[in-house]
């Protein structure tokens, strides 16, 4: 993979070819992952409230409010909850209290639906245990900040310790890692407990190079998971290709390898929109790292509910 020069937007459009002929998972986990993490949390968060409260009947809404005015109190602000793991942990607060006004069923423990990339095959690495159980955790916390700290310092402890102990792994479950949908939610709660950490920069001093994770790199031998048999899609993949519009055919191109391909290339393009949705998180926390560490700022629930907040 390392010589291929490939732009992810030619590698998603040849990948939506693909699919047709040949279906393989959505890797991409829910925005609000990347939303919620990033420069813009506060604006996106905003948004995301507006049109949760958009969705809702004026009765759900009224359940909808009440509950959140049960939860944060008069005056509705929650500390630091417009930035980072707060503003996410909020987020999923809403489309957790909206499913429950309009009566579907929100399981209290395990992976928050939609918030990870879905593995058919049901396993999930213990990173997503643990930052699914501390977002349930936080609006509950946010405005203590005792207790805040606290909570943060042991679940992050609690994620780097889970890094680790991955290579201690014996060699059967090393295979489930080595999974196209676990290795990229292993990578998802990474880029979590990086963002983790930003938060406890802000509310807490301590020094940079407490709670480090260590170095991780993609599986050389991943496993990619297709609907089909790669080997017998190629030909009609490719034949799709060659009668397909000039746009298309200029970035199958361009994702091509110098070289032969290692795989199949229904494999090769699903590898490439899976590193996609690897790197880009942790591309842009890397990128913003000082920004995102030095970011502030409460949220205003009163300010922006479409209800009136009773006190």
């Amino acid at each position: 993979m390392g010589n291929v020069h490939w732009r992810a937007e030619d590698a998603a459009h040849v990948a939506s070819v693909a699919r047709d002929i040949c279906p393989f998972p959505n890797y991409n986990p829910s925005t609000l992952f990347a939303d919620m993490l990033l420069v813009n949390s506060s604006l996106h968060l905003r948004n995301h409230y507006t049109a949760v409260q958009s969705s809702l009947t004026p009765m759900q809404l009224e359940d909808f409010t009440q509950d959140l005015r049960t939860t944060f109190g008069r005056e509705g602000k929650v500390t630091l909850g417009g930035v980072g793991v707060v503003a996410l942990s909020l987020a999923v607060l809403f489309d957790t209290l909206a499913k429950k006004v309009r009566g579907e069923w929100v399981p209290e423990l395990g992976p928050i639906p939609g918030l990870f990339v879905k593995n058919p095959r049901g396993y999930y690495p213990p990173h997503v245990y643990t930052a699914s159980e501390y977002l349930r955790l936080v609006p509950y916390i946010a405005n203590n900040p005792t207790r805040m700290i606290e909570q943060t310092e042991w679940y992050l402890k609690q994620l780097v310790t889970e890094d680790k102990s991955l290579d201690k792994l014996g060699e059967n479950h090393k295979l489930l890692l080595n999974e196209d949908i676990t290795a990229l939610n292993v990578f998802l709660g990474r880029a979590f407990a990086v963002s983790l950490k930003f938060h406890l920069l802000r509310i807490k001093n301590i020094t940079d190079n407490e709670y480090l994770l260590s170095e991780r790199t993609p599986p050389a031998d991943m496993v990619f998971h297709l609907n089909c048999d790669p080997e017998a899609a190629d030909k009609e993949f490719l034949a799709e290709v060659q009668k397909s519009d000039n746009h298309t055919q200029e970035a199958f191109k361009r994702c091509k390898p110098k070289g032969d391909i290692p795989t199949t290339w229904l494999q090769h393009f699903a590898h490439l929109v899976w590193l996609d949705a690897l790197y880009m998180p942790m591309y842009e926390i890397d990128k913003h790292d000082d920004l995102l560490i030095a970011q502030r700022g409460d949220f205003d629930l009163k300010a922006h509910a479409f209800r009136k907040w009773v006190e």
